[in-house]
């Protein structure tokens, strides 16, 4: 017999119960050597256990947000007491669309001629609610009360389906008793049974005829916090490695550009909206910076004003921005490419080349838009290459995350075709586009040989955990400060 278990056993000898706090100071042992001793013990009817049963709580992310303030409906409906009527186009983050799913459920509130509207119930309908008042309660817990009442049982399951709180069951150990055969246990000693794996014992020949002592998996233990890697980097390293197999080296770019490279450079007007402050980041220190590829900016420059019959300015090329998407990083290396290409017309093709990094836009932020964000670009060069070189490409990408995708076609202004990339969320869920693709333009490359063309995508990264993470309902829920709904993950 173990040694802890001789002495639990001689602690017991009394007869009197003991909680486990009790046995642990009297026998110097921590809480799990006392509880995996115990159980053991348990097993083998030397000891009797009195346990009681607890409901532990948990609270996810958005459950700690509304108990620290409202439900989303009551907050909502606290608007529309004020006003009786709200546009509904004005309801735009997720927050309303929560708020105005349960409203409508409740009977609270309802639609009429684009305006949401206060229903009588609504009007009687205090706030902050009952179902308020009770989360906020539950949250100063770690376990759930004894007796509910039927409209507190019904909340709870209401928080459960919501996915505001997860409700645990734990069998704690209240006390421990010797048993009737337990104190008629004399022989402290057993030397037949096992409990500790040796390299001697591994190399025994005669093993299978040596007694081992049962160990029970079951033994609740406290839990630990482990070291997980957070998912939009456990996805970033993936698509890493799926690129690097299919035979793709990796790049690099700066975050901070000349408009040029965002946008004069892949063929973007000088007057399009996207270029304007309210899509994209302009910074003011530094405000200019200067374009070194002195010769490649004549050449677009007098492509952009042949095609775009615009004014051409200086200072807009130069003007300093957060990139807002990578194909910056990918134009670069293209433009490197026929540098070298001048050189040597005897390179070996394809060049397969992709980028993983941050990019900027200035959005309204909601479940699938963020105004800080990854992206994956990607391009091929190469002889004859064509639309189903690059599907193929894309379709052999998605495959090794269980993603099936469809294309749609597309305009951007720097490929030629171009065509969307969408995913569905779930098997009856929404089509989310989750990327660009096409054949970049000759005014961009400048490759004057017809045989040799660019593939080029650009991907959002953060989309993709929609699609392979089914609790996450929005992609901002992964830029959560808060530990524990990254601890609580299960280990993929």
């Amino acid at each position: 017999m173990h040694k802890y278990e001789l002495a639990i056993l001689k602690s017991l000898q009394s007869g009197k119960s003991k909680t486990p706090e009790q046995l642990m100071t009297e026998v110097s042992l921590g809480k799990d050597e006392l509880l995996w001793a115990v159980e053991n013990l348990s097993n083998i009817s030397l000891i009797d256990i009195e346990r009681e049963k607890e409901l532990t709580i948990t609270f996810f992310p958005e459950g700690e947000v509304y108990a620290n303030s409202l439900l989303p409906e009551d907050s909502l409906l606290e608007k529309l007491k004020a006003k009786q009527k709200i546009e509904m186009k004005t309801l735009t983050f997720e927050k309303d669309k929560i708020a105005l799913q349960w409203c409508i459920k409740k009977n609270l509130a309802q639609v009429k001629d684009g305006f949401l509207v206060i229903t009588q119930l609504g009007e009687k309908h205090k706030v902050p609610s009952n179902e308020s008042i009770f989360l906020n309660s539950l949250s100063k817990l770690s376990s759930l009360p004894k007796t509910l009442t039927s409209e507190e049982k019904k909340s709870v399951d209401e928080f459960k389906s919501r996915k505001l709180l997860e409700i645990k069951e734990k069998n704690n150990i209240i006390s421990i008793k010797i048993s009737k055969k337990g104190s008629e246990f004399k022989d402290f000693s057993d030397s037949e049974h096992i409990d500790e794996l040796t390299k001697e014992i591994i190399l025994n020949k005669n093993i299978d005829s040596l007694k081992f002592k049962k160990y029970d998996v079951s033994v609740a233990v406290p839990s630990e916090i482990i070291s997980m890697r957070h998912p939009l980097r456990s996805l970033i390293n993936d698509i890493k490695v799926t690129f690097s197999q299919m035979g793709f080296n990796e790049i690099s770019g700066p975050i901070i550009e000349p408009s040029f490279w965002v946008f004069d450079s892949l063929f973007v007007p000088q007057d399009h909206p996207a270029r304007d402050t309210q899509d994209t980041f302009h910074l003011s220190n530094p405000e200019f910076l200067d374009i070194d590829e002195k010769e490649y900016l004549k050449q677009i420059k007098k492509t952009n004003i042949k095609a775009w019959k615009i004014k051409w300015n200086d200072n807009e090329a130069k003007s300093a921005v957060l990139r807002t998407q990578l194909t910056s990083v990918s134009v670069r290396y293209i433009r490197e490419f026929v540098k070298e290409f001048a050189k040597d017309k005897n390179q070996l093709l394809p060049k397969k080349l992709f980028t993983v990094g941050r990019v900027f836009r200035n959005e309204n932020i909601d479940y699938k838009h963020l105004a800080d964000f990854y992206q994956t670009d990607g391009i091929i060069i190469g002889k004859n290459l064509t639309l189903s070189n690059l599907f193929d490409t894309l379709s052999t990408f998605y495959k090794a995350f269980n993603v099936n995708i469809r294309f749609k076609p597309a305009y951007f202004p720097f490929v030629e075709p171009g065509a969307e990339i969408f995913a569905q969320l779930g098997e009856k869920g929404e089509w989310l586009e989750i990327g660009g693709s096409g054949i970049i333009r000759r005014e961009i490359t400048g490759i004057k040989r017809k045989d040799i063309s660019v593939l080029a995508w650009g991907l959002g990264i953060e989309r993709m955990l929609l699609l392979k993470d089914k609790n996450m309902k929005s992609i901002t829920e992964y830029y959560n400060s808060d530990l524990s709904w990254l601890r609580s993950r299960e280990l993929s």
